[in-house]
């Protein structure tokens, strides 16, 4: 489909997800027509001359949590995850809250626990960074109870972490590494009964930290599910950069790590990390690790990872 936008009154710059948002602004003047696929969903914001969020009466509001003033174009075959539409408003349990000391962190920490196995009831436990955001904004309650109704995945324990400062927590954080390793880990487990199965899910910057402990303690962990991953990152970039970096999780894959992990990585075609996903595909299947990739029209946002959970979750978890 062809998108035309038309600027509001006062706006100077397009902010979008082929423009990499506050990244790489485009001047109005340079704004001309393009093509979506038919089945994108496309998000953008205007910026005024001040650099301030500028409202577009005749945009369709995203709905994007970071964004206020975000809007989006659907093309004619956009359509909601089947699954997510089926989903029930509500989740059917309760969360549990998870409270520890954090002597690596220096400080109290808070995770949750929610489970769609009976309290006694083995199943296989889904660590899940930026957890407060995917239970929000990616409805993981609701989704992963039809899908456990539907006996399409097992019973599982899936514990929310919440970083504190995501930028801090999640890149090649030692002591958060160890937080999690040592520390969370064992008390979500003398909570919940796990199988022992354990799969690390986290989009962005908490799949670069999800990636960051399997690699870390491979033994511990059967699967790691990335949802638009920020791989484009390396422990020595100076600063770390999520937009053009050293690439760490590539260089690791090429040199055989992770072989007896299960991978499952999705990104949007209409963001920046769509090369970097693709050089990871590419590295997995030549290191002949068991892996998925999915694609899809959307950009660097909640609406993409909320698609792409029901067959994440039948992924890692079924198989």
């Amino acid at each position: 489909m062809e998108a035309a936008l038309r600027p509001p009154d006062g706006a100077t710059h397009l902010l979008s997800d082929l423009h990499d948002w506050r990244r790489r602004p485009l001047p109005v003047a340079d704004l001309a027509p393009f093509a979506l696929p038919d089945d994108a969903w496309f998000e953008y914001a205007w910026l005024d001359a001040d650099g301030a969020p500028c409202a577009d009466p005749a945009g369709v509001p995203a709905g994007n949590p970071w964004w206020a003033l975000a809007y989006r174009l659907a093309g004619p075959l956009w359509e909601v995850d089947p699954a997510v539409a089926a989903a029930p408003a509500r989740a059917a349990r309760r969360l549990r809250s998870l409270r520890l000391r954090s002597a690596a962190l220096g400080q109290e920490r808070r995770a949750f626990l929610y489970s769609t196995a009976a309290p006694d009831e083995p199943g296989p436990l889904v660590v899940v960074q930026d957890g407060k955001s995917y239970w929000l904004h990616g409805r993981l309650g609701p989704v992963a109870d039809l899908l456990t109704a539907r006996g399409e995945v097992p019973p599982a324990h899936y514990l929310l972490v919440h970083p504190e400062r995501r930028s801090r927590d999640y890149i090649f954080s030692a002591p958060f590494r160890t937080h999690v390793l040592e520390e969370l880990l064992p008390a979500a487990e003398a909570r919940v009964r796990g199988d022992g199965r354990r799969v690390l899910l986290g989009a962005s910057l908490g799949a670069l930290a999800g990636a960051d402990l399997a690699l870390a303690r491979p033994d511990l962990f059967t699967a790691v599910a990335a949802h638009s991953g920020a791989f484009l990152i390396a422990p020595d970039d100076d600063p770390p950069d999520p937009f053009a970096g050293g690439e760490w999780l590539l260089g690791r894959l090429r040199a055989g790590q992770g072989r007896d992990l299960r991978w499952h990585l999705e990104c949007g075609t209409l963001e920046w990390l769509l090369p970097c996903h693709r050089r990871l595909e590419a590295a997995l299947l030549a290191a002949g690790c068991e892996h998925r990739t999915v694609e899809r029209h959307v950009g660097h946002n909640w609406v993409n990872w909320r698609q792409a959970l029901p067959g994440t979750l039948r992924s890692v978890l079924a198989g």
